[in-house]
Formats: C-alpha cells, sequence, structure tokens
C-alpha cells in the first residue's frame, strides 16, 4: 500500500517539473531556426578569410557570434569566439586576438564536455590561436609548451591535418632557435601527414618551409627546388596570398644567387598579386627585390628608385602597425564591455543548467519507482531464488547419497563376486595339479581355470567402470622400463604361439611423476586387447619423451580397426568382433584411467598394418 501511494506521488512530481520545461519548447524551436544563418556565417567568413578579406570576415563572424549567443548555442558561440580571435591575428590585433581565444577555452571548460570530439575540436583550435600568438611574439618555450598541448589533442582526435599543423609550428620554433635538424625532421612528420590527408595547402607550406631550410645552410638548388613546387602546388590551388609568399621566396632565392633575370619574372608576378590583394608589406618586399636587381646589374638610377620605393612602403607598413597599436588600446574599452556580455551569457547558461536539473530530478524521480518495482521484483524473484537453492540442495544430498550407497554397493561387489571366483580358480588350479597324468580331466580342469579368469576379468572392469568418478590418483615416482615390462609380463599366459613381444625406449630409465597402480592397469587393457586380436607376428611397446610429455605407443600387427570406428571403439560396450571375448569396455576404462592421470589416449590414423595405440601423459615431476 505504501507503495502504491509513493508512485502516484512521485508521478504528480513528475508531471509538474514536465510542464515546468514545456515554456522552452519555443526557444529550441528558435535554435533549430537559427542554426543555418549560424553555419552560414561561420563557412562564409572562413571563405572572406582565406580570401584575405579579413574586415570582411571579422563582421561576418560577429554576427554569427550574436546569433549563436541569442540561440544559447555554447558549441557555436565557442566555434565563433574562435574565429573571431583568428580574423584579429590575421590583421595583426594580438591583444584582442588572445582575449577571443581565452573566452573560447574557458567557455569550452566550464559547459562543454571535454571528452566530446566537437569540444575537444574547439580547444585545439584556441591553443593553436594563442600558440601563434605567442610565436609571433618571439616567446618560444611559450609557444612549444602551447603546440604541444595542441598536438596531443588532434592525436586524440585522429586529425592528420591537425597533427600536420602542429608538427610544423613546432618545426618553426625548432628553425627560429636554429636548431635545423629538429625543425627539418617536424616538416617531414608534416609533410608525411599533410600527403596522407591530401591537403594541398600544408604540402606547399611544409615545402616552403623545407627550403627555407635548405636556403639558410646554403643548399641553393634544393632551396629552389622546394619554392618552385610550392609555388606551382598554389599557383593550381588559386590561393594567390600562399602563392605569393611562395613566388617572393623564389626571387629572393634567384636574387641572393645572383641571377637577377630569373629572379624578375617572379618579381613582377608578386608585384601584380600584392596590389591585388592590397599587401603594403608584400609590396614592399617586391621593391627591395627590385632594387637589389637593378644593382646587380648596374642600373643604380633604377635600384636608387625602387630603393626610395621599398623604404617609403616599409615606412608605410610601419605606420600600419603602430595604428594596431593603437587599436590595442582601443580595445581594451571593448574588452571590458565584452566582460559584461560574457557575464550575462553566463547567466543565461546558468538557466540552461537550471532546466537541465528540472529534467534531472525529473528523471531522479523516475528512477526511484523503476526501483521500487525492482525491489519488488527482486524480494519474490529472492524468494524464488531461495526455494530452488532449497530443492538443488534437497537433490544434492540425495545424489549424495545415492552415491555412498553406489559405492558400498561396488565395495560389496568386489568382495562378494571375487571370493567364490577366487575360490573356484585356486581349487581348480590344484585339482589341474593333481590330473596331471588325466588329459582330459587336465583340459577340463584348464577350461575351468581360463573361464574363471576370463570372468574375473570382466567383473573387474565392470566395477572399475562403475567406480571411475571416485578414483583418486597417488602420484609417485614410477620408472616407466619397469612398468611396462612388468605389463608385458602380465600378458604372456594370452600370447598366441606366433605372437612375440618387444620393448623399446628412446630414452632408458626415464622417470616420471604419476599413479603405478592406473597406469598400468590402462596399459594392461590396451596390452590384453592387442593379444585377442594378434593371431601372429608381433606387440610392440615404444616409448619417448616429447617435450614434457610421456609418450607409450602399443603396435601390433593384428587385424586393425577401420577408421570410422577408431574414436567409437572408445565408448562403452562397443566391439568390433562379436565373437571374441569381451565386454566391450576395455579400451574406454583405458581413456577414463589415462583421463584421470591427465593425458589423453588415441589409436594412429597412419599406421596401417595392424593396430597402434597412443598415450600421451604429461610429466608432472621428473628426478
Amino acid at each position: 500500500m505504501r507503495l502504491h501511494f509513493f508512485i502516484i506521488f512521485a508521478i504528480g512530481a513528475l508531471a509538474m517539473i514536465l510542464s515546468c520545461c514545456t515554456n522552452d519548447t519555443t526557444e529550441v524551436k528558435g535554435k533549430n531556426v537559427s542554426k543555418d544563418s549560424i553555419i552560414h556565417c561561420r563557412q562564409y567568413g572562413k571563405e572572406l578569410r582565406n580570401s584575405s578579406r579579413f574586415l570582411e570576415a571579422l563582421d561576418i563572424h560577429r554576427r554569427g557570434l550574436a546569433i549563436a549567443k541569442e540561440a544559447k548555442d555554447t558549441l557555436e558561440i565557442v566555434q565563433a569566439l574562435n574565429n573571431i580571435g583568428t580574423d584579429y591575428r590575421r590583421l595583426g590585433i594580438l591583444n584582442e586576438a588572445s582575449s577571443f581565444y581565452y573566452q573560447a577555452m574557458e567557455l569550452t571548460s566550464k559547459y562543454s564536455d571535454r571528452n566530446d570530439t566537437v569540444s575537444m575540436k574547439n580547444e585545439v583550435v584556441s591553443l593553436n590561436g594563442i600558440g601563434n600568438i605567442l610565436l609571433i611574439m618571439n616567446r618560444l618555450d611559450a609557444a612549444d609548451s602551447i603546440f604541444r598541448r595542441a598536438l596531443k589533442g588532434e592525436t586524440m582526435l585522429d586529425s592528420e591535418v591537425g597533427m600536420a599543423i602542429n608538427y610544423a609550428n613546432l618545426g618553426s620554433i625548432f628553425q627560429m632557435k636554429n636548431k635545423n635538424d629538429s625543425a627539418l625532421h617536424y616538416y617531414n612528420l608534416s609533410m608525411v601527414l599533410n600527403k596522407k590527408a591530401k591537403s594541398t595547402l600544408g604540402i606547399s607550406l611544409c615545402h616552403t618551409h623545407i627550403g627555407n631550410l635548405y636556403e639558410k645552410n646554403g643548399k641553393l638548388e634544393k632551396a629552389a627546388e622546394e619554392y618552385e613546387k610550392a609555388y606551382k602546388l598554389m599557383k593550381d590551388e588559386g590561393d594567390r596570398w600562399h602563392a605569393l609568399e611562395s613566388c617572393l621566396s623564389l626571387a629572393q632565392m634567384y636574387v641572393n644567387n645572383k641571377t637577377p633575370q630569373r629572379a624578375m619574372p617572379f618579381i613582377n608576378e608578386a608585384e601584380m598579386t600584392a596590389k591585388a590583394i592590397k599587401s603594403l608589406e608584400h609590396e614592399g618586399r617586391v621593391y627591395e627585390l627590385k632594387y637589389k636587381v637593378y644593382e646587380i646589374n648596374g642600373r643604380h638610377k633604377d635600384a636608387l628608385k625602387y630603393y626610395k620605393l621599398s623604404n617609403s612602403y616599409a615606412d608605410s607598413v610601419s605606420n600600419e602597425k603602430n595604428s594596431n597599436h593603437i587599436n590595442n588600446l582601443m580595445v581594451q574599452y571593448e574588452r571590458q564591455m565584452k566582460e559584461y556580455e560574457v557575464g550575462k551569457l553566463e547567466n543565461e547558461l546558468n538557466k540552461e543548467k537550471l532546466d537541465f536539473a528540472y529534467v534531472f530530478i525529473a528523471g531522479i524521480l523516475l528512477l526511484t519507482i523503476l526501483l521500487a518495482v525492482l525491489v519488488a521484483t527482486l524480494n519474490k524473484a529472492r524468494q524464488q531464488q531461495k526455494k530452488a537453492k532449497d530443492d538443488i540442495t534437497k537433490a544434492y544430498e540425495e545424489t549424495k547419497r545415492a552415491l555412498d550407497v553406489k559405492t558400498s554397493f561396488i565395495k560389496s561387489m568386489k568382495h562378494e563376486i571375487r571370493t567364490p571366483l577366487n575360490g573356484i580358480i585356486g581349487f581348480s588350479q590344484l585339482l589341474s595339479a593333481k590330473t596331471q597324468n588325466d588329459d582330459n580331466l587336465k583340459t577340463m580342469t584348464d577350461v575351468i581355470i581360463q573361464q574363471g579368469q576370463q570372468l574375473t576379468s570382466i567383473i573387474d572392469v565392470i566395477l572399475e567402470t562403475a567406480d571411475i568418478d571416485t578414483l583418486s590418483p597417488q602420484y609417485e615416482d614410477v620408472n616407466i622400463d619397469e612398468m611396462v615390462n612388468d605389463a608385458l609380463d602380465n600378458i604372456k599366459h594370452k600370447l598366441s604361439p606366433e605372437v612375440n613381444t618387444s620393448y623399446l625406449a628412446r630414452e632408458a630409465g626415464f622417470t616420471i611423476r604419476t599413479d603405478r597402480t592406473i597406469l598400468l592397469r590402462a596399459l594392461g587393457l590396451v596390452l590384453d586387447n592387442a593379444t585377442k586380436f594378434t593371431k601372429k607376428g608381433t606387440i610392440r611397446v615404444v616409448t619417448k619423451y616429447d617435450y614434457g610429455i610421456m609418450v607409450l605407443a602399443v603396435t601390433d600387427t593384428g587385424c586393425g580397426i577401420p577408421k570410422d570406428k577408431q574414436e567409437w571403439v572408445f565408448e562403452h560396450f562397443t566391439k568390433i568382433d562379436q565373437f571374441v571375448p569381451g565386454t566391450g569396455m576395455g579400451l574406454a576404462l583405458c581413456r577414463a584411467l589415462i583421463t584421470r592421470l591427465g593425458g589423453l589416449v588415441y589409436i594412429d590414423q597412419g599406421y596401417t598394418n595392424g593396430c597402434r595405440v597412443v598415450m600421451r601423459l604429461p610429466i608432472q615431476h621428473s628426478k
């Protein structure tokens, strides 16, 4: 009854909580509607940035951030913050760029599942941005630490492009430290991954990095080869910004090599591209190269002209950097405003957490109901289990009593049956000794003795088979040669006149730890079987040691066993020839005995001149 009232109460509480959550359905629809706009802003902004239109990219990404905040989509907010950070970094406003990167990392740490792949990717993007800022500021050790954290994250994400980027960044650090061998190692790692990912931009940048190293080490031909590869890739790809870098590197290479005629085509192309994308810094580098070319050619008037132009553009770039410095001062105020916005965003996210708490409590109540039902079910199952256990215990005790009765019966039968048989055999042997002169009486007494011994053997096999489950081996050191010779002696009186026995020991005098009585009995059963089916020829026993296994093989030249019956004969009451005396239990008992000793027994299918029975026993301990 109490459980019934509790369930009713829990269902009522669950209904109240779910009703509190229905107010948010409109917001969920709003999120679905705005998702397409967020993705559009993110992708279009990247396209603008890749086209060197950084201010336009920044405006689009800010618009995407506003939509993501309105939709309360934490993952999209983080991606927008990372994209804005990258836009500022490309513009050279490093303080603002780092601020957005750190905001992205903070939101990822607070409100995202750190094991989620999207959250992990957002974090490594932030780390890459911060690392590049530190690299520009020449804080190499700090940049190294950040890039290695990012590399670890990309490795966990199994991102080939991401790993390639970080290997290249680490190579740049080593190059700036003049550790060119280490730099080349990391550039090569980056190249392998970029080729695997088929990243044309990554491959091109690696060629440029490696070319810089070759040029630095005075290997100008190799440097030119790398620059040309990078230039061709970017030119075919239509990436003007990176193609411009490769083009200027080639021109610089040929100028340094005093071959201005090869440099001029690249210089002219670089000049056209720099003007098209409005890159003052690259235009300054073009005029500096023209100044050097004309100076080499002895055209001093033209050299002076481009020298002045180079200086004027350098001043222009310097002024632009000063402007960036002013912008950094201006963004301090914007940062304070953004801190307020972040606080507001945190409040909204806290509301989301509260909604989640409602759902969580509802889940707990539902779980409680399920647990109550489960407890009731378990109580019933426990009662059934107790009854089943009692039934099993009772059945076990009855079985044990039956086994005890069986064991007692077998022991009694051994005594009660064998006692009169021993008397019959014994008196028959005495009678046979006293009738040596009467052939008829001696023949009859010999038949009585033979049949009595056969009946004793049959009874022994039946009783041993019935008692096999209670048999417990008594391990001792057993000399194999002595045991085999005893077994052969036991069958001599059963052999046909035209049958010989032999024994071959591959390792004479070998001793193993086993139960001598059980092993002797098993071997005797196999030999007894061989005497029944071998009318002439040889019965041979071979023993050998095989990597921790003692092998006993009994080979005869009898009629053999058909291949389709070589496993069947190990079953109880199976006989190949119904006219041969026996119960058909000898080989079955042999296998049971050998199994008790931890071994196995089988018939060798490859032997065709009779029958070969193989017994394999583990050497548990040897002296």
